[in-house]
């Protein structure tokens, strides 16, 4: 009887510690690693100051279809990737040919293609002055 019971409470306790040690682990990984496998596909300059920068999915193959992901930013000196990294993209989808343009606060997109994710609450820094764009969408199904 009491076996059982040291068993039970042994059992409990390496649960315990396995668990702490993945929820670690994981939590480890999306802190310090980068958030994604990408690669810059495209940057375009909006306006004096707006660009937006396009990456494109390396990882996956065959199985995986193309993923794009869109970010507006100020112009980026240095290694874009790592700067985007630490940015949410406000689109993302299976195609790298959307139009984008800007005229005055409103961002424009138009998209054929899938849309797996889309925000239109961004907020970017370009020479020290912060902007909240509007962004509209237009998509349109793949042909």
């Amino acid at each position: 009887m009491q076996n059982n019971m040291v068993i039970k409470w042994v059992h409990r306790i390496v649960t315990v510690v396995l668990l702490l040690l993945v929820a670690s682990y994981v939590a480890y990984q999306h802190y310090t690693g980068p958030p994604y496998d990408d690669a810059l596909f495209k940057s375009q300059q909006l306006n004096e100051n707006t660009w937006v920068y396009v990456t494109k999915y390396q990882g996956g193959g065959a199985t995986v279809s193309e993923v794009y992901r869109y970010y507006l930013s100020g112009n980026i000196t240095g290694d874009p990737i790592k700067i985007l990294g630490a940015m949410a993209p406000f689109l993302t989808s299976d195609s790298g040919a959307a139009s984008v343009t800007k005229i005055g606060r409103l961002v424009t997109v138009r998209i054929t293609g899938r849309i797996f994710d889309f925000t239109n609450s961004v907020l970017y820094t370009s020479d020290g002055t912060e902007y909240i764009p509007s962004i509209e969408l237009f998509a349109y199904p793949p042909t």
